[in-house]
Order: C-alpha cells, then structure tokens, then sequence
C-alpha cells in the first residue's frame, strides 16, 4: 500500500490522524538509536579533548597510535562478530538469539588470543610496557561491554543500552577529569579508566539483556564460525580498507618525523569528528531504510533512503563551511589559549573539504550495504585507501602534516566520484519492477 496525499480528498482527513502517529512512532524509534550513538560520540570526543589538553605532544601521539591500533582490532570483532550477531540474534525468537549471544562471546575470547599478543607485543616493540595491561584489559573489556551493546540493538532495545553506555563513555570522562584534578593522570591511569567505565557499562548491559532467564542452548562453537564469517568478510574487508586510510597516515608521519606530528594530526580530526554522532547514525539508518524499499527496485531504495542523507546534509555542510572559515577560534575554544595546536588552521581546513566529500560518499556506500550491493561500497573504499597509499608518501615528504591531510583530501574526492558513477550504474542496470496495484 502506498500512501497518497491529495488535496482535497476524503481520504486525508480520515487517515492524517493515523499518520501522524504512525511519523512520530518513526522518529521516537530513530531518536533513541541517535542518542546512543550520541552518547558515545561525545564521550570519546570528550576523552581525545581531555587527554590533548593534559598530555604532552609526544605522549598524546602515542594515544593517537594505540587508538588506531585499538580500531584496527575493534575492526576486526565487530566485522566477524558484532555485525553477524546483529544479523542473526534479529531474525530469531529470544532463546535462540541468547544462545547466540553466549556463542559470541566464546568467540570473541578466542579472538582476544591474536589480538591481545599482537598488542602487548606492539607495546613491547614500542618501548612502552607500562601500557601493555591496561591496553589489554581496557580493549577486552571494550569488546563485552560492545558485544553486549550490539546484542541489545539486534533486539532493538535501544533504551536499555542508553544507561551503560551512558556509564562507559561519560564516565570515563569524568575519571579522566577526576585523574587532572588530582595530578594522577598519565596514558597508563587513562586507559585504566577506561578499562573501569567499559567493565561497569558492560555489567549494565549484561543485566539488560537478561540472558540467565534465558536457557536457549548455545550452538557449538565451529558452527557459527563458518556462519560469521560468510557474513562478516565483506564487512571485514570494507571496514579495515577504512581505517587503514586514515590510519596509514598515522603511520608514516610517526616513522618519518615521530609521535608528536601524530599528534597534531590527531587533534585535527578531533574537530572533524564531531560531526561524527550524525553521520554514523544516519550510516545505521540507511542501510534499513534502503533494504525495506528494495523489493521495489534499487530505484526505490534510494528514493526512501536519499532523504536521510539530504536531511543530515545541512548540518553538516554548515559545520564543515565554519571549521574551513574560521579554524582558529575553533582551536583556540577546544584546547585553551596556550595550546600547542592553535597553528593547526591549515590541517583543519584540509581535513574539512575531505569530511565534505566523505559525508556524500559514506551515504552512497550505507545504501550499497542495505541493497545487498557491498561489492560495490567495497571498490569505493579500496579506491579511496589505494589513492591514500599512492599519494600519501610524497606529499607527506614535500608538505609534512598538509601533505597527509592532502592525500585524504585526494583520497575523499577519488571515493565520491566513484561512487556516484557506481550509484548511478547500479540504478540503471536494475530491471524495472511491477509495482503493486492501489
């Protein structure tokens, strides 16, 4: 049934009453997952914030580097476990999915093995054995709490997440707060902070989701293995081309001129991010929005899925116009007046323009993700890293930190152009189909 607003028809009056219930049923239901996000998003944006202001150049740089490194672990999970266990725990009845539920989490301690050697080792290597417990625990303790998280999404209790995430993400920016205040605070207490809020967050969580009252038998564990990563290797594979795109840049400014470049860069993107809880909550409604239309042809799903991205445009567009026109009193507001990142006004107009395209082109690849057209979000994002690759080196050599900011750039315009012509195949290679009759 599609709905039809006509002027002057008898139909409206009867039925405007329904719809508007039915349109703020909508957007109570969209609002909650937006918070959620939102609380996190500000939590994290809050931590980077307190720990650039309080640290040195050269400590906040190793952040930057164990956070990138932490990404590409997270990458790894929520590919091969969160996102399957979204997919499966929602299409099932509530017994079978806490058997799901206990099996990820099997999973997910026999992933923690690799992972957790690899980054104790690259601790190590870095010289900085202090961090490599509280990194350990601080990221396992992540992953439950995320895991957890991610299981009361599948079951669409956004409400119920609210609270530990709540504790996690704000609570360890007043920890962190708590640790300044005090004179206590270094890399090493931060992530034990961190690593405090997430094991209490995911405690809320856990009791949230209820599993002692459910006894549904978990599968084995070599059963869902195959099962997660048919579904997850796609993810997988779009997931880490993306933070290794920007993470590379990381990378090579550290090898070429040390932890404290790293740390500029990272405080750049701090200001870019906080445009972060909108995209990525319009990145987990378009996918829906799209998979629901798409019985009615690739067409249709990108008619019910390009108001979303249209809506979240003007918000963003503004943000990203300020922060190129007037970088400075943005610096200046967000890390004090005798900060050593007030000169960063070239970096952040750099990293602006590429937010910019990168809004378009992430919509574009949400929409691919929900009609079954990863292939495509796929070539996007290894165009986008293979450009970052190709680029990064020599301008980083001639323009140091602009120079990475402006492989990014290069990078973000590669992506936008190749998914609109892939956009633009996609619809047109798509067969017309019957629409059912009024």
């Amino acid at each position: 049934m599609r709905w039809s607003w006509k002027p002057g028809s008898a139909a409206a009056p009867r039925d405007g009453g329904a719809l508007g219930r039915r349109i703020g049923g909508h957007a109570a239901r969209l609002a909650l997952p937006l918070i959620d996000q939102g609380i996190a998003s500000v939590g994290t944006f809050g931590l980077t914030i307190l720990l650039a202001r309080a640290l040195p150049p050269a400590e906040y740089g190793i952040f930057a580097l164990l956070l990138g490194g932490l990404m590409i672990l997270h990458m790894v999970t929520s590919s091969l476990v969160f996102y399957p266990l979204s997919v499966r725990a929602g299409a099932v009845g509530p017994q079978e999915s806490a058997g799901l539920m206990r099996a990820s989490l099997d999973l997910l301690g026999l992933l923690f093995l690799p992972a957790g050697a690899l980054l104790a080792l690259a601790a190590l290597a870095a010289g900085r054995a202090d961090l490599a417990l509280p990194a350990l625990a601080y990221f396992l303790l992540w992953q439950i709490q995320e895991a957890f998280r991610r299981y009361l999404f599948a079951e669409l209790r956004f409400a119920a997440a609210i609270p530990g995430d709540a504790v996690s993400y704000l609570g360890q920016v007043a920890l962190v707060l708590w640790l300044g205040w005090s004179g206590h605070l270094t890399l090493a207490s931060a992530l034990c902070a961190m690593a405090l809020t997430s094991g209490l967050g995911a405690l809320l969580q856990a009791g949230h989701a209820g599993l002692g009252s459910r006894t549904g038998p978990a599968p084995r564990l070599h059963a869902i293995l195959g099962d997660f990563w048919r579904l997850g290797s796609w993810s997988l594979a779009n997931n880490m081309l993306g933070t290794l795109r920007g993470q590379v840049l990381f990378w090579l400014l550290a090898a070429l001129s040390g932890a404290a470049l790293t740390a500029q860069l990272q405080a750049s993107h701090n200001l870019v991010n906080l445009m972060n809880p909108l995209v990525i909550g319009l990145c987990n409604i378009i996918p829906q929005t799209a998979a629901r239309a798409h019985a009615r042809g690739k067409e249709e799903a990108w008619r019910a899925a390009r108001p979303f991205a249209l809506s979240g445009a003007p918000v963003a567009l503004l943000f990203f116009c300020v922060l190129f026109a007037a970088p400075e009193p943005v610096l200046r507001l967000v890390y004090g007046p005798a900060s050593p990142y007030l000169g960063l006004a070239g970096p952040v107009r750099l990293l602006a323009i590429a937010a910019i395209a990168a809004y378009a082109t992430d919509m574009v690849c949400s929409y691919f993700h929900g009609v079954e057209a990863a292939r495509q979000a796929l070539v996007v994002n290894a165009a986008g890293t293979l450009a970052t690759f190709a680029a990064a080196a020599p301008l980083t050599l001639w323009l140091g930190l602009n120079g990475a900011c402006a492989a990014l750039v290069l990078a973000s315009l590669v992506r936008l152009l190749l998914s609109q012509l892939l956009l633009r195949r996609l619809i047109a290679a798509d067969p017309p189909r019957p629409v059912a009759a009024e």
